[in-house]
């Protein structure tokens, strides 16, 4: 009697030659089907340079080629003959092209017609410059707008009292787990479904508010941990000197944790540069979007495209500029080689 192992044994030993015969079966279709579609590749351009068709070529051999090299032999003859042999525009277009089509140019002509066609015809450089607007003010006033939350919730973060922490703690788990594009399409069709401004605008001013409370609960945690990283003895040093409550913040806490919390505030910020790139789900013609409008227009995706990413990468080294600066007039060695006259930063 046969048992169950041996029933499972047989059919493994018959099942690994069934998967390679599968497997030369396909292997051999593929070259047949492959050395057929090299067959037609020559062919056809064969005629589109103007020469005939030798008979090595055997397309009898299969059902369905019978028929192909003479209509390949009549369609090369009326392109010598400079007769058109079909009506239809596409088998016309298919013949040689013509002198000074862009099948003649060279490579750096066919670049300059690009760049032509995107930024100079019918002024597309402008769509650029308004996109590179909108990109920069949803950038500076959610950087703003962000760092004026991420301060209150870093204080109600530090706070005491529970009724002010555990929303704090909410909002930051809400922010931090639900990606941007979902918060901002929120935002849009849910929360500020009929909102309207007297100035205009809504689509800019949403995409404002959802970047920077995105931004804040973020850099409210980088605060917070500036803060908490000082040590006490600075904090009770400065109140047995006689200062105040703000004299202690502003004089103590602002600068240490300022200049802790920049490294990562400026990645973060960098980061908030480049979320702005979703705003066109809102129909904001921000630089991406616009770069999206004219790639559609003249369908060219090399200069578009890579106008945006060299544009992104131009603004953020300009932050990274400004942050490192903002690091270096922090820098206390810098400080007090200024209060000394020997730098001047």
């Amino acid at each position: 009697m046969r048992t169950k192992s041996d029933t499972v044994q047989s059919d493994l030993t018959l099942l690994f030659p069934r998967r390679c015969l599968l497997t030369l079966c396909m292997l051999a279709f593929a070259i047949f089907v492959g050395a057929r579609c090299s067959e037609c590749c020559k062919a056809a351009s064969l005629v589109q340079t103007g020469r005939s068709i030798p008979s090595v070529m055997n397309f009898r051999s299969v059902s369905g080629f019978s028929s192909l090299r003479s209509t390949f032999d009549r369609f090369a003859k009326a392109n010598l003959s400079g007769t058109v042999l079909f009506a239809d525009a596409s088998v016309v277009a298919a013949s040689v092209p013509p002198e000074g089509t862009n099948a003649d140019k060279t490579f750096w002509q066919r670049i300059k017609r690009s760049f032509e066609k995107t930024f100079i015809v019918d002024g597309r450089w402008r769509l650029f410059r308004d996109g590179i607007y909108v990109t920069l003010s949803i950038t500076i006033l959610s950087l703003i707008l962000g760092t004026f939350f991420a301060f209150i919730q870093c204080c109600m973060r530090r706070s005491q009292h529970r009724w002010l922490r555990y929303p704090a703690k909410i909002y930051i788990s809400i922010m931090q787990g639900t990606p941007i594009l979902v918060i901002l399409l929120i935002m849009y069709y849910v929360v500020f479904k009929n909102f309207k401004t007297p100035w205009g605008f809504e689509k800019e001013t949403v995409a404002i508010i959802a970047m920077a409370l995105n931004f804040a609960a973020y850099a409210g945690e980088m605060m917070r941990t500036g803060v908490d990283g000082i040590d006490n003895g600075l904090i009770e040093a400065a109140r047995a000197l006689g200062f105040g409550r703000l004299q202690v913040f502003t004089k103590v806490i602002l600068p240490i944790a300022t200049r802790r919390i920049i490294p990562v505030y400026k990645g973060e910020s960098i980061s908030l540069l480049k979320s702005t790139s979703i705003v066109g789900y809102i129909a904001t013609q921000d630089l991406t979007k616009v770069s999206d409008i004219v790639r559609a227009r003249t369908y060219e995706a090399f200069f578009p495209l890579i106008a945006t990413a060299i544009i992104y990468l131009f603004f953020a080294l300009c932050l990274t500029f400004v942050f490192m600066c903002l690091e270096q007039y922090l820098d206390p060695l810098n400080r007090r080689k200024r209060a000394k006259g020997e730098v001047n930063v």
